[in-house]
């Protein structure tokens, strides 16, 4: 019983994990480690077991004091301590794979640093007094464990692997500073654009002041800044920008040290033409543009462009083309809807490659960008008809006459509330003149980005930047109304749905996003289902692969914008001629020829002499009357 109770103790080494899994519960006599057979495999490839210990034979509970205290269950009789597993052997163990037993390396334990667990007492009698197991830390700072079995205690003890680790952090991080204080990043960022090494600047510089000075009292007037921008290799219709930031307008004239201070201010820190643009027409202080800064420009070209001759004839239409043009150029150049151009806006945009092309075309018209005249000439009737009182306001009702009220009732109140564009009129119930630029443009070009960012808006009803199946539903009521009452056959909601997830494709089944839009290039179909009606049922008699073929076509055909302008202004211009000839027909009928008044003339006299002829025979003699040669004697 003695042999069998004293059994030659074997070395056990376990994850202080160990120390947890293995308890009892008494009350149920179950183990808690979760392993159903513990058997040791002596093999080659080392020590393994499916619970995680390394150790021999079967795992068999004794009473085993845990030194940790833990709270009884409710109703236990039991005392505070909980007693812990005891591994026995059940068979000889081996140890072929090692030469020293006593001393094997273990996995590092994050739970557990320091423990110490004190044997039984029959443990401590039949534990031989030389056999240690130390586990040292080397360059990974693992945990130091040592099972000490002839001082009656295991210990398991860390070392301060913590404190070397901080040092090694704390110089890994002061040599990576170093070397980042060392690197020479370049610089990437410019924004008033890369510098120019070898650059003219100086040279422009002085032939502009040669001009000057060429100029009596050194005087340079308005008429004068077209010579003096080309001394500077500019674009010609930057002179009034040139010089107004001179200061001429307040003097009249600019001088020698007035241009020079404007060169130092705006040439010499910027280096492209978008940063000089904007740096010169906009106010002291600002990086951007807003919508007043452009009127200089835009009235110089009134006054010099050929093309607009006919214009200085009639002043009151000067500010009409000068705020469609600034409208157009805020349309496209803005595209953060923020009311104020930026540098790296105007840089990505083609305004001033248009302002070049403007100095080399004599014809307006042929400039479709900004500053077409035709352009403007349809803008303008279509809101002049639609502007009742003519106070340069439209209201809702006056809006919803628009093509023949195509558009739904809906989105002119979304239009009217305020979401789409940030106006203080729109939120009093009127659309101002630019603010019916950018819808009219809108609607007839579906396809322009800054249109699809229109109608997204109006579209977004909870401003969560999704369009939802709710949404495009609540826009369809209403065509389904329409339809309903012109007698069309009407498309169900489910059938339209699916006909536009399938057009669109979006990334998030049921769920349409800005992207999205812009990626199915078919916007202008998505649109007008759910806003107008008329195109909405052109698109559904047109060659459905119609639209295939216009994305496949690599040749650049003009907009829908320039399509819808170009017939819309032929048929003003038929309409004007009309009126005219009706005009002209209308006069000629009160005016008679030669022969009609010779006509009208002798039967005018004929008539008359008849009628002296009877006053004559039927007046009697009258002593007062000296209408003859009769004088009554």
């Amino acid at each position: 019983m003695m042999a069998k109770n004293c059994a030659e103790f074997q070395v056990v080494c376990s994850r202080v994990t160990l120390y947890y899994n293995c308890r009892i519960e008494l009350k149920w006599k179950r183990a808690l480690h979760h392993c159903e057979k513990c058997d040791f495999r002596s093999d080659s490839k080392g020590w393994g077991s499916k619970c995680g210990a390394i150790h021999f034979g079967r795992c068999t509970p004794v009473s085993f004091p845990f030194p940790q205290s833990y709270s009884r269950r409710k109703g236990s009789q039991q005392s505070g301590h909980i007693p812990v597993a005891k591994v026995s052997p059940t068979r000889p163990a081996t140890y072929a794979p090692h030469s020293n037993p006593q001393h094997i390396n273990l996995p590092n334990s994050s739970k557990d640093t320091s423990k110490k667990v004190t044997l039984s007492q029959d443990h401590i009698d039949s534990t031989p007094l030389n056999e240690t197991l130390v586990e040292s830390e080397k360059e990974n700072n693992k945990n130091v464990i040592s099972f000490q079995t002839g001082t009656s205690s295991v210990q398991t003890s860390v070392s301060g692997g913590r404190e070397t680790e901080k040092a090694k952090r704390r110089e890994n991080k002061a040599q990576i500073s170093n070397n980042l204080n060392n690197v020479k990043v370049p610089q990437f960022y410019y924004p008033y654009g890369k510098p120019v090494i070898n650059s003219n600047r100086d040279e422009h510089l002085q032939k502009a002041l040669q001009e000057i000075g060429k100029l009596e009292d050194g005087k340079a007037y308005k008429q004068h800044m077209k010579s003096i921008t080309k001394a500077c290799d500019l674009p010609m219709y930057w002179k009034a920008l040139l010089f107004h930031g001179s200061g001429g307008e307040k003097q009249g004239y600019i001088t020698k040290d007035s241009f020079t201070a404007m060169w130092k201010r705006v040439f010499l820190p910027c280096h492209d033409e978008a940063a000089r643009f904007v740096k010169l027409a906009a106010k002291p202080d600002c990086n951007y543009l807003e919508e007043d800064d452009f009127f200089i420009l835009i009235q110089d070209i009134v006054d010099s462009h050929p093309g607009l001759t006919f214009l200085q004839e009639a002043p009151e239409f000067h500010s009409r083309y000068i705020n469609t043009v600034i409208a157009r150029i805020f349309y496209s150049v803005n595209r953060s809807w923020s009311g104020r151009v930026t540098i790296s806006e105007l840089r990505k945009s083609s305004f001033l490659q248009t302002l070049c092309v403007l100095e080399q075309e004599d014809d307006i018209n042929q400039i479709m960008d900004f500053f077409s005249y035709e352009h403007f000439y349809v803008i303008y009737c279509k809101f002049w008809e639609l502007d009742k009182d003519h106070d340069l306001y439209i209201s809702r009702e006056d809006l919803a006459r628009h093509n023949d009220h195509a558009i739904s009732a809906k989105v002119i109140d979304r239009i009217f509330s305020g979401s789409v564009i940030k106006g203080s009129s729109l939120k009093e119930g009127r659309m101002s003149y630019p603010e019916f630029v950018w819808f009219l443009m809108s609607e007839e070009d579906k396809k322009h980005p800054t249109s699809i960012e229109y109608w997204f808006r109006c579209m977004d009803l909870d401003g969560d930047g999704v369009i939802s199946m709710y949404e495009m539903e609540y826009f369809y009521d209403e065509q389904m109304q329409k339809m309903e009452s012109l007698g069309i056959e009407k498309l169900p909601f489910e059938d339209c749905l699916c006909q536009m997830l399938d057009l669109v494709r979006p990334k998030v089944s049921g769920k349409i996003t800005l992207a999205d839009l812009k990626n199915c290039k078919m916007a202008n179909i998505f649109f007008d289902t759910f806003f107008n009606l008329d195109k909405f049922l052109d698109h559904e008699q047109r060659d459905p692969f119609a639209n295939a073929r216009d994305f496949d076509s690599d040749v650049s055909e003009p907009s829908d914008w320039e399509k819808y302008a170009a017939e819309e202004y032929e048929i003003l211009v038929a309409e004007e001629g009309s009126n005219d000839q009706e005009e002209i027909q209308y006069e000629d009928d009160f005016e008679p020829d030669d022969e009609d008044l010779i006509q009208q003339e002798l039967k005018r006299v004929q008539q008359s002499n008849n009628a002296q002829f009877l006053d004559s025979n039927n007046k009697e003699d009258d002593i007062y009357d000296f209408s003859s040669n009769n004088l009554g004697y």
